[in-house]
């Protein structure tokens, strides 16, 4: 779907607030067409919260957002400076959580050179190789892939079945021991699904359980 340059640097000023935002703290003000655009596309949703319009940016806006992060901006607007500022707050704070540096990002990476046809790796193919176990290492690629999972959000619910997925290098005892100390620690919090029709067979295997209590979810505040 296309959007104006307004249009589109609108949508970038909420996800720098992490996706939701007062309207009336959003630079440069919002214009009712460009906002009712927005709304229109399903990009966008706005609902009232006591007095105030709040905007808040939908899972197909973030999808979109992804996919045209290289979209045209306007070249004159107010308030851009500001939002260029808060990306650069939020870049910063996801590569803090993940133990990213700035090149990391900027730089393109090499790809790995390809291995000889002579020489095999199987082992490597089967059995990916294990991540040191130290609770800082661990923790730094929970951190990891947790944003991974939720695209950079914090706030934001994963699925263990997924994160285990994504550190399958690291042993569950490990992982788990990891987990529950970023709770005691008041770092993260597990949650139980409530909805058991919600609960899939992937969601029971991933459990960490908590007393008797299943726990299925996994919620990193920042």
């Amino acid at each position: 779907m296309a959007l104006t340059k307004m249009q589109t640097l609108v949508l970038w000023a909420l996800l720098a607030k992490t996706g939701a935002s007062p309207l009336k703290d959003i630079k440069p003000d919002v214009k009712k067409p460009d906002r009712d655009a927005l709304v229109k596309t399903g990009l966008v949703a706005e609902e009232k919260r006591g007095r105030e319009l709040w905007l808040t940016i939908t899972d197909e806006g973030w999808e979109w957002a992804a996919d045209h992060l290289d979209a045209d901006l306007p070249t004159q607007a107010p308030g851009a400076c500001i939002i260029l500022r808060d990306w650069l707050t939020r870049l910063k704070v996801f590569m803090d959580a993940s133990g990213l540096v700035l090149p990391d990002v900027l730089v393109p990476q090499q790809p790995p050179k390809c291995e000889a046809k002579s020489e095999p790796r199987s082992e490597s193919k089967s059995s990916p190789e294990a991540l040191p176990a130290g609770y800082r290492q661990v923790r730094q690629s929970i951190r990891k892939a947790y944003l991974q999972i939720t695209s950079g959000r914090f706030n934001t619910r994963a699925h263990l079945c997924e994160l285990r997925k994504k550190l399958r290098n690291i042993e569950r005892d490990a992982l788990d021991e990891a987990l529950m100390r970023m709770q005691r620690e008041q770092e993260a919090s597990l949650y139980q699904l409530d909805n058991r029709i919600e609960i899939t067979d992937a969601d029971r295997a991933a459990a960490i359980y908590v007393g008797r209590e299943p726990r299925h979810i996994l919620w990193i505040e920042r």
